[in-house]
């Protein structure tokens, strides 16, 4: 097995002259290493001297405590990558979600004119990992302090948007709900193409009605009391993304909202749909439902 590398990264949003837009370069690297056991073999901590934002913004410096002077000392990112690549070596690598790997993509993609990540060969998402162990609710994402919260993890030696902190907090969440097992269906193989298919591609909510992925079985409600297939007795409405309509059971009478919502992701269309008593309030900013997608 290889060793796990659990990888935290903070960033500062700042405007690009060459790709006139903003873009999130990275700061700071932090990282833990692991044996079989995870027990911590070694860490890597190293700041990044920026090279595109002449100064660190306000936020960043008020919730990281990292300052301009700070990271005149520090490398710049392509020293730290190639650093990092010889201490990584061939591992596993995890990051709390994937905003991490993105901003890798963009910062490699910058600097090297390359979106490949020289170090990376495998990967887990170790927020979606976590999650699934927890059984947390399906489509809601949780952040580290709220799992380590959950996990019953003191939090008070972290400083927290830190990022060798931040992986350390990550490996404790990862020593409550290590299993091999379950482990190996999250990896993926970082090398392939359709990784980075995967990381750069845009989940999207389908707002319109004539969309044909949409399908009419996706639009049906059965009564929430006695089963039946209830009727929609009328129009589809959009509110905060979701097409809701109201129905009636012909066998009980019950009537209810059926509310549904789409989402395109990579593996394909997500269908999430649930029902609501008809008291729900009319929002102000309900919109037709044959709006274009968004």
């Amino acid at each position: 097995m290889k060793p796990i590398v659990i990888l935290d990264l903070e960033w500062n949003g700042t405007y690009s002259k060459r790709l006139k837009g903003f873009m999130n370069e990275i700061i700071e690297f932090g990282a833990v290493k692991v044996d079989d056991n995870l027990r911590l073999v070694d860490t890597f901590s190293l700041l990044v001297r920026p090279q595109v934002g002449k100064k660190i913004s306000g936020k960043i410096a008020t919730l990281t405590s990292i300052t301009d002077e700070d990271l005149e000392n520090g490398r710049q990112f392509m020293q730290v990558v190639s650093r990092f690549r010889k201490w990584a070596g061939d591992c596993l690598l995890m990051t709390w979600g994937t905003s991490d790997i993105l901003t890798l993509i963009e910062n490699c993609r910058y600097f090297s004119g390359s979106d490949r990540i020289p170090f990376l060969t495998e990967y887990v998402d170790l927020q979606a990992y976590c999650e699934k162990r927890m059984s947390y609710e399906q489509g809601k994402q949780v952040g580290l302090s709220t799992a380590a919260q959950m996990l019953e993890i003191d939090e008070a030696p972290f400083d927290h948007h830190r990022a060798l902190d931040d992986s350390i907090l990550s490996l404790k969440c990862l020593q409550k709900l290590y299993s091999p097992e379950t482990l190996r269906d999250f990896t993926l193989d970082a090398e392939a193409q359709e990784f980075y298919d995967r990381m750069e591609f845009r989940t999207v909510t389908l707002c319109d009605l004539e969309n044909p992925l949409l399908q009419n079985a996706d639009m049906s409600f059965s009564c929430p009391d006695c089963g039946a297939p209830a009727r929609q007795s009328a129009e589809w409405y959009l509110r905060n993304k979701s097409f809701r309509a109201l129905f009636q059971c012909p066998v009980c009478g019950k009537k209810f909202i059926g509310r549904v919502q789409f989402k395109l992701k990579y593996e394909g269309l997500s269908v999430k749909k649930t029902m609501h008593p008809t008291e729900e309030p009319e929002a102000k900013n309900t919109e037709q439902a044959s709006s274009s997608s968004v």
